[in-house]
């Protein structure tokens, strides 16, 4: 099993400084397995990987090997590989409850990337900008990948066979729930394959993965990928709730609390242009990691991720609320700068008014 934990944790991590505080290297993955082609390019992380020794009761686990990355745009990723042997298909939703012991204590899954993020976060805060992404609860998203190594056989029989588990298992539902079995071969249709003996289905927040030649890093980076790009888009999308929320604040003083108008009105637009700048390129970086061109293999699995997210919608939304908040403080400074030329008018109104009366009473004298 593969676990993915990645939490936004602010506006830019410094990698240029990270290397003195955190052991990790230059990572730049690029896949060339299954017909990738050359020009796909993902973001460049630091990467840490290590390994702990594992002690379970209830069942064999002879290690957990982590990878810990760091983005620059203010993403941490975690990913867990627990090796599992001898467990039976219809256990497999119980090994995410499985306690273990490492050297650091006892865990479940859940638990051990939490107090291995915590640790990592608070190794690298201070070169963390958080400028604006200060939030009572930091975003992350969790994806689970079940990989099954045994040769089980035909592929498409297995799967029959087992389809009202299997479902149950990707749509993390209970087991003694009698799915639809509309519901069952919508779940189990979003499946891929480009060996004979692979398979890929993949569901909101779980995935299987059937390959008995352990070939799937570029299925797994794929998937880190999408993850990535919806935790940043639902951080951008939380950001601009927050600024549609100040700017009502804000819109509400300025026409009722009419003091220091131009100047606060000033800053806040000078604000929002530098979110602006920020967003749109964080956008950008979000959006061309995903040039995955043509009818590539890769690029069907993450079509078929970024529908099952609906990153399109998300990246459309978030680009029309941005020109909304923009549309709101330009009005406004509009608004301030035309009633400030109305001011102008009737003060040079006033003044010529007053030219005109002391003239008229220099010339009765």
């Amino acid at each position: 099993m593969i676990f993915l934990r990645l939490t936004d944790v602010g506006r830019k991590i410094n990698l240029k400084i990270a290397p003195n505080i955190f052991p990790g290297i230059p990572d730049k993955k690029i896949i060339k397995t299954k017909d990738t082609p050359s020009f796909v390019d993902f973001p460049e992380p630091l990467n840490l990987v290590i390994t702990q020794k594992v002690n379970s009761e209830s069942i064999k686990v002879p290690d957990i090997n982590l990878n810990i990355k760091l983005y620059e745009d203010g993403v941490i990723s975690l990913i867990a590989r627990l090796k599992f042997e001898d467990v039976a298909l219809n256990n497999l939703h119980n090994l995410r409850k499985t306690i273990f012991y490492t050297s650091d204590g006892e865990f479940n899954i859940n638990s051990f990337l939490k107090f291995q993020f915590n640790k990592v976060y608070n190794q690298i805060k201070e070169i963390i900008d958080e400028e604006g992404y200060i939030f009572r609860n930091l975003k992350h998203e969790k994806y689970v990948l079940y990989c099954i190594t045994d040769d089980v056989g035909e592929i498409s029989e297995f799967i029959e066979k087992n389809k009202n588990y299997l479902s149950k298992l990707l749509m993390g539902e209970k087991l003694e729930l009698e799915l639809n079995q509309y519901q069952i071969e919508s779940t189990l249709s979003h499946r891929f394959s480009f060996l004979q003996n692979d398979l890929v289905i993949f569901d909101f927040d779980r995935c299987l993965i059937i390959d008995p030649n352990y070939d799937y890093e570029d299925i797994l980076l794929v998937t880190e990928i999408a993850n990535y790009q919806l935790l940043e888009l639902r951080t951008l999308d939380h950001l601009l709730d927050k600024r549609l929320n100040l700017a009502e604040e804000d819109i509400r003083q300025i026409y009722f609390k009419r003091h220091s108008i131009g100047r606060r009105l000033s800053k806040k637009v000078g604000n929002l242009l530098r979110l602006r700048y920020d967003l749109t390129f964080i956008l950008e970086n979000i959006e061309n990691v995903s040039k995955l061109i043509g009818d590539y293999y890769l690029s069907q699995l993450y079509s078929n991720l970024s529908n099952l997210f609906k990153l399109k919608e998300w990246s459309d939304s978030i680009r029309h609320r941005l020109e909304t908040v923009g549309d709101i403080y330009y009005i406004a400074q509009t608004n301030v700068n035309e009633r400030f030329l109305l001011y102008v008018e009737i003060l040079l109104s006033f003044i010529f008014i007053m030219e005109f009366i002391l003239l008229l009473l220099g010339y009765l004298k």
